[in-house]
């Protein structure tokens, strides 16, 4: 899943507004917000963890996530969205 769909993800749950106020909350840049919405960059694992916390997710299913976006490998995404499936996240993406 993009990092733009996580983040709209926790601006919902908590309520908050602006992009602003979330890079806030989660300790990064507005920029950094804005990179993830352009899909320049993808969640590092800090503020992937924050984002679990935020969302009360098991860490590793976010961290695995973004990971399977990393993967340029279509073995490589494969491998990681049955991670995903033994983990029990598909419910994460339906959302």
């Amino acid at each position: 899943m993009k990092a733009a769909v996580w983040i709209d993800r926790v601006k919902s749950t908590k309520g908050w507004e602006s992009d602003y106020r979330t890079a806030k909350e989660l300790g990064c840049k507005p920029h950094t917000i804005s990179m993830y919405r352009s899909n320049e960059t993808l969640m590092d694992e800090t503020i992937a963890l924050k984002v679990a916390l935020a969302l009360g997710v098991e860490p590793i299913v976010i961290l695995a996530d973004q990971a399977m976006e990393r993967a340029k490998s279509e073995p490589a995404k494969k491998a990681w969205k049955e991670v995903l499936d033994k983990l029990g996240a598909s419910q994460l993406y339906i959302m």
